[in-house]
């Protein structure tokens, strides 16, 4: 059976006594009613939405009848998911290569005992994880985004997730992103093999964020953009520093640091530990700053970013989108900045629609909402409307 006995009622209850809200957003009852009545459910909501509750709630109400598998993308997303569920009381669990060898077996000692109400795993290790999951009601693929821009060479196993999903017993499904165009939708469906799947897409407007573009003649000038930035006197909260490679977000927190600004890099180079401990401080609001590759953000509830800034463009608009969603999710006014030179702009690296994005003289939001299939009437804040 894959309905949910006790409905939108039982969700509420759970919703209350387990996270403490009084109530559901539109979107999240829009997201329940079909994933509640057995469908299986593609959910495109915003950053900030409330994407995860949309899985646990159902998770939840059907702990016994299985374990929820929920495949996640990045090691962050499933520790600070998983720390915020056993402080809630629900046994959850997760799975990856950073995890020590007596970590991995109490994890797979619970799923073997059926002790989980939530498992999440990164896509590489469901091979392992499927013989020993026994009933599964419910699977949650989030950042289903990956599906598209992971699953060619980089992360090959994002398009095997239709084939696990088989295996399984083709459980209710909820595919969940904060960003995807007509194109991506029908390609996430396609490889989760989800031709009936009730899709769920709410506006992609954030009209808190504000979109500013700024040429620079030199890298000088783009790290003196980023250091006004952060001590500007009436500036406050943390940043949110995107570079291309590695090794440029720790000479950028090197610079910073020697400026007396507290700054981190974060990428995936670093140990385990260490990005623990960078994540843990920046949450906690001991470091001002993180320099961050694209390894950093999906999934982290930081609510308070008041800056993310670019060193650079990303590679389209559809991951610039996601990055820069991650200021403001408290909903509160955050800036969203790119800083770009000339030499910036390959056509091996940038997709056309950055490039228009960046050089264009039309409203930033309209571009952007604009490749979503949104239309857009009024800007919100955009250094070309005049809002910065």
């Amino acid at each position: 059976m894959r309905a949910f006995g006790g409905g939108l009622a039982e969700a509420r209850a759970v919703l209350h006594q387990r996270f403490g809200y009084e109530r559901f957003r539109p979107a999240q009852l829009r997201v329940l009613a079909p994933l509640l009545a057995g469908r299986d459910v593609l959910a495109v909501l915003p950053t900030g939405a409330g994407k995860s509750l949309c899985y646990q709630v159902p998770a939840l109400m059907a702990q016994e009848r299985g374990t929820t598998l929920v495949v996640s993308p990045l090691i962050s997303l499933m520790q600070d998911q998983v720390a915020a569920l056993k402080a809630a009381g629900v046994a959850a669990a997760y799975l990856s290569a950073t995890q020590t060898a007596k970590e991995r077996d109490a994890a797979l000692t619970a799923l073997r005992a059926g002790a989980l109400t939530l498992l999440y795993s990164a896509p590489e290790r469901l091979k392992q994880v499927i013989p020993l999951l026994g009933r599964c009601p419910l699977l949650a693929v989030d950042e289903a985004h990956c599906v598209v821009e992971w699953g060619h060479e980089f992360r090959p196993h994002y398009r095997a997730l239709g084939h696990y999903r088989a295996r399984l017993g083709h459980p209710a499904t909820i595919a969940l992103t904060g960003s995807a165009t007509p194109g991506a939708r029908a390609e996430i469906l396609r490889w989760l093999r989800l031709p009936k799947a009730e899709v769920v897409v709410t506006s992609f407007d954030r009209p808190n964020l504000t979109f500013g573009v700024r040429e620079v003649r030199s890298d000088r000038e783009r790290f003196a953009a980023i250091l006004a930035a952060v001590r500007n006197p009436g500036a406050s909260g943390q940043t949110l520093v995107y570079t291309p490679t590695r090794r440029l977000s720790e000479v950028v927190a090197r610079a910073l640091l020697l400026r007396s600004v507290r700054a981190a890099p974060y990428h995936a180079g670093l140990s385990p530990g260490t990005r623990r401990r960078v994540l843990e401080r920046f949450l906690e609001n001991r470091s001002q700053v993180i320099v961050a590759t694209s390894a950093f953000g999906m999934g982290i509830d930081k609510p308070d970013v008041r800056r993310v800034m670019h060193w650079g463009p990303s590679r389209s608009l559809e991951s610039y989108y996601q990055e820069a969603g991650r200021g403001g999710r408290d909903g509160a006014p955050a800036s969203c900045w790119i800083l770009w030179r000339p030499r910036d702009l390959s056509w091996d690296t940038v997709t056309p629609e950055m490039r228009a994005y960046l050089v264009g003289r039309d409203c930033r939001r309209r571009m952007l909402l604009g490749y979503f299939g949104e239309p857009v009437t009024r800007c919100g804040g955009c250094d070309r409307c005049g809002s910065l």
